[in-house]
Parts: C-alpha cells; sequence; structure tokens
C-alpha cells in the first residue's frame, strides 16, 4: 500500500471510531464505580528517542488530565482501563508498555501512585492470555483480560509463572466485572472466564 503516515492513520481511525474529543476519557457509574480509558499510541515517544526519563507512553497533557480527573473522584472503586499492561509481567521484546525497561520511569510513577489510592484496579486487555498480577513493589493489582478465542491465545508460557502472578491461564475467554454492595459495603469482583462462560478464576475485594 505505500507509506502510510501517523496523520493518514489517525484519520482513518477517526473516521471509524465513535468518539468526540479526546480519544481518552472517563465515566462514572452510579456511586461507586469509575473507569478511565486512555490513549497509548497517539502521544507515545518516537521510537527512536533515547531511553531516559523524559519517555512517555501517556503524554503530558494525557498524565495531567489522569491526576486530575483521579484525585477528584470520589467513587469507592476506580479502574483504569489500560490498553497495555502497567504491572505485567510481559515480555521482555515488547515497546509499547509501563510494565518493560523501555518506559521503566513513567511506569515507576504510575505504580506508585495509583498504588497511593484506596480502590484502585488495572484491568490490561491487549495480552494474549489471562492473569491476575500483583506488583511486588507497590501492590497494584492487574487483571489481564485475555483474548476472546483459545486460537488467539499465545505469546506466554503456562509453565513461566512468575511471583507477581496470583492467576495464570494461556487460553481465551473473557473477564466480567462486577460492582454491588452486600448490606451496605460495596464490593468489586473481577471474574476470568473461559470460551465457555465457566469461571476460572475469581476476586473479590471490598473496602
Amino acid at each position: 500500500m505505500g507509506e502510510f503516515t501517523l496523520e493518514q492513520g489517525l484519520k482513518v481511525w477517526r473516521e471509524n471510531v465513535p468518539l468526540k474529543d479526546k480519544p481518552y476519557r472517563t465515566i462514572r457509574w452510579g456511586k461507586d464505580l469509575q473507569i478511565w480509558l486512555v490513549e497509548g499510541r497517539e502521544f507515545r515517544s518516537p521510537r527512536d528517542m533515547e531511553a531516559g526519563g523524559d519517555r512517555t507512553i501517556w503524554g503530558d497533557e494525557q498524565k495531567q488530565w489522569f491526576v486530575d480527573t483521579v484525585d477528584s473522584s470520589d467513587a469507592t472503586f476506580k479502574i483504569l482501563f489500560s490498553p497495555t499492561p502497567v504491572v505485567g509481567p510481559d515480555r521482555e521484546n515488547k515497546k509499547d508498555n509501563h510494565a518493560n525497561q523501555l518506559f521503566a520511569e513513567e511506569g515507576n510513577w504510575l505504580r506508585q501512585y495509583l498504588s497511593e489510592k484506596k480502590g484502585v484496579f488495572v484491568v490490561n486487555g491487549d495480552r494474549h492470555w489471562q492473569y491476575y498480577s500483583v506488583d511486588q513493589e507497590t501492590g497494584l493489582r492487574e487483571f489481564g483480560a485475555g483474548p476472546v478465542s483459545d486460537a488467539q491465545s499465545g505469546g506466554w508460557s503456562q509453565d513461566d509463572k512468575r511471583p507477581e502472578h496470583q492467576f495464570l491461564r494461556v487460553n481465551g475467554g473473557f473477564l466480567g466485572i462486577k460492582v454491588f454492595r452486600h448490606k451496605e459495603i460495596p464490593k468489586i469482583v473481577f471474574s476470568h472466564y473461559d470460551v465457555d462462560g465457566t469461571i476460572m478464576n475469581k476476586e473479590e475485594f471490598n473496602l
């Protein structure tokens, strides 16, 4: 197809995706839940930029928006939906996420910031295996949704269970999240399902 620039790609993307204004946004659902959807490509530092403190996935404007909106939120539970891992672990050769060395400084900042907030979780949508991980340094919790089909699973070995992994399954399925109150106590449940809807792992939290 010849050369296809980032600007041309963004134009096609915006023609086909029903977004208004900025590609990052936050949605509040009742008293107990607020979610954040972030953009990890449009503002990312160029590949040829030297590693260091200025290298970013989110960009300064999105980072400031994220901090401002999280700080002002009084939701019981807060979920960051990230296209790429924040806790991981991820493959060492990947160069698009906060769990690896290329963006380590921004990743360290993000994990520390989120871990200092109550009721915060991360959901990663773009890795082809299911997992639940806890960062050893900060205690931040992340759920990997995994692929929707077994055929698309891969990229990690079922035998490679690392200290962060509380649950690891290299197969397809989906992640369900339920927020509710039991006797006025707010609760959130994350459930990994297989492709047939059978629960493979379930984690429940309350404040």
